[in-house]
């Protein structure tokens, strides 16, 4: 399970657990003019859990914590409690829609260092052929990602070069880092058709920094 989805599945059990807490709404006593309240340990629980997992991905200055945060002295009072599901609730839909793009890119950009990583290790051993092929993966994945961060469109099963041509045209990078691309991109279909004799261990080696030197650009 990747970084992300593990934020997701977090992010749907606490959803899950704070449907727990509203289901335990009661009311005051006849006489006390204290709105409705839920139960105490449980608000507790779900309303700590909330503050730590928007604090470690969303960051304590974000708005969502900072909401959550201001019903968290008011608690068990179930209209505070309800408040501060309706911002979890924001939270999930943001994060899944792609609209805090900053913290994903953080994640994914672990992510890509990752594979990258053992790409060099590959070609470290010899195995420049397959090094070539996961290197190209993570690039093609990386422009994936780019083009839903600028709002291009992708068709099922978008190649690499219509990718990189459509962030071309957006303006996304340079001309030439396009044709950088592109030799990439031919590099990686060699290698993934098993054409040896078209590239070497040195291409490989190129290819390698070249995408670094983009996925550091962009996802840094």
């Amino acid at each position: 399970m990747t970084v992300d989805s593990k934020i997701i599945s977090r992010l749907d059990e606490l959803v899950e657990l704070g449907k727990r807490v509203l289901a335990t709404r009661r009311s005051p006593t006849p006489g006390f003019l204290t709105g409705d309240f839920v139960d105490v340990q449980l608000a507790n629980q779900w309303l700590t859990s909330c503050l730590n997992l928007l604090s470690r991905v969303l960051g304590e200055n974000s708005a969502h914590y900072q909401r959550v945060k201001e019903q968290f002295p008011e608690y068990p009072k179930w209209a505070n409690v309800d408040q501060a599901f309706g911002v979890l609730l924001a939270a999930k839909d943001d994060y899944e829609s792609g609209s805090i793009f900053s913290i994903k890119t953080l994640i994914e950009a672990e992510v890509f260092d990752e594979f990258l990583g053992q790409a060099e290790h590959l070609l470290e051993a010899g195995y420049f052929q397959p090094a070539a092929v996961l290197a190209g993966s993570v690039l093609e994945d990386g422009l994936r990602k780019l083009c839903l961060a600028n709002d291009v469109t992708l068709p099922d099963k978008a190649k690499l070069d219509w990718m990189n041509s459509e962030l071309a045209k957006k303006g996304k990078y340079s001309k030439l880092m396009q044709k950088r691309i592109t030799a990439i991109a031919d590099l990686r279909n060699s290698a993934a058709h098993g054409k040896w004799d078209e590239f070497e261990k040195s291409d490989v080696e190129s290819m390698l920094r070249d995408v670094r030197d983009f996925m550091t650009k962009y996802y840094d």
